[in-house]
């Protein structure tokens, strides 16, 4: 038996993570993950769960097989068996948050009966995500309900962010990625439905290492030099029709819309560089005119910005698409960005 402390150089991080301890860092978005090899014949990890919802749990790929463990629903350091009976030798692992605001969590050690190693994975491009619950990958193992509404009453077990567009796009362009998506965003705060006590949007999340209003150590500000991505991938204008689905419709409110989307997109632009910024929906059903007025906002930002549409978008299902739905969507993607993009 070995014990590997969240400090050990082999483990590398991906997505916005807290490292204000270094001894327990903290994973906080959906699809954020942690990386190394080993050798051993079986795998337990210790947890700091930092619990926001009645259900959470995490995920872990070991040589491309995916594993999910459910949490304790408390706060609290805890130990986690992933898999027993794996073969001798040297095996991949990627440890990963299947969900996003329900809660946060610190990775606080690996224990096996080998070593662990450094990640051999090098990536051709870097991407970024601003998105919401489609683009977190929330109710994508809902496998039998294409098309159709939700499950009643699922209480996010099947959200899985592995299964999500983002998350299959990277692996498609080998990509390492950092998905800042939640459910419910919306661009403007008091729309949407993030944080149903106080609706929080785009304009006040993008910026943020934790974005929750509820966690324990609040809202903190996210250092923009740790990453520099290639493409961004905007995709709101989902969840803005609420509370007002009309508003859209009002030209004072479109053009207040598409002032503070752009004014998001520049200022990322400043920070970035030399980067492209990809605008979209989804195929989630909703409202056309959220897509005219992307046409309208990819015309006015100039040729760093593209726009694609997706064969089905905004028709394909009233529910969050599944991990079929995610994956088409994916592909389109893929093919736009290396025709256009790259």
């Amino acid at each position: 038996m070995a014990v590997f402390t969240a400090d050990n150089s082999a483990f590398s991080y991906m997505g916005r993570t807290d490292f204000s301890d270094k001894s327990a860092p903290m994973l906080i978005y959906a699809g954020s993950n942690i990386r190394c090899r080993f050798k051993g014949t079986y795998l337990k990890v210790t947890l700091d769960n930092v619990c926001m919802h009645t259900y959470t749990s995490f995920g872990a790929v070991i040589d491309g097989v995916q594993y999910k463990i459910d949490m304790k629903n408390e706060n609290g350091a805890a130990e986690y068996t992933v898999a027993e009976g794996l073969s001798d030798e040297e095996h991949t692992l990627i440890l990963f948050k299947r969900q996003g605001a329900a809660h946060y969590f610190r990775f606080i050690s690996l224990e096996t009966d080998g070593e662990v190693l450094p990640s051999e994975e090098k990536y051709s491009l870097k991407l970024e995500y601003y998105g919401d619950s489609v683009s977190a990958g929330e109710v994508t193992e809902a496998l039998n309900y294409e098309g159709h509404c939700d499950p009643e009453n699922h209480g996010s077990i099947y959200d899985n962010s592995y299964f999500s567009y983002t998350w299959l796009l990277a692996r498609r362009l080998n990509a390492e990625f950092y998905n800042n998506s939640q459910g419910g965003l919306a661009l403007f705060d008091k729309t949407g439905y993030f944080y149903d006590k106080d609706l929080t949007g785009l304009e006040t999340t993008y910026n943020k290492l934790s974005y929750v209003p509820y966690a324990p150590m609040g809202m903190t500000e996210w250092d923009f030099s740790r990453y520099t991505p290639d493409i961004v991938v905007f995709a709101i204008g989902q969840n803005d029709a609420s509370p007002d689905p009309k508003a859209i419709f009002d030209k004072a409110y479109a053009e207040k819309w598409k002032a503070k989307y752009k004014e998001i997109v520049l200022e990322l632009k400043e920070r970035y560089g030399n980067v492209k910024f990809l605008l979209i929906t989804t195929v989630l059903m909703h409202d056309p005119r959220w897509d005219e007025v992307l046409d309208e906002i990819k015309t006015e930002l100039g040729d760093f910005a593209y726009r694609y549409r997706f064969s089905r978008n905004g028709a394909a299902t009233p529910g969050h698409p599944r991990a079929t739905e995610q994956a088409e969507m994916a592909v389109e993607l893929e093919q736009f960005i290396k025709a256009n993009m790259l």
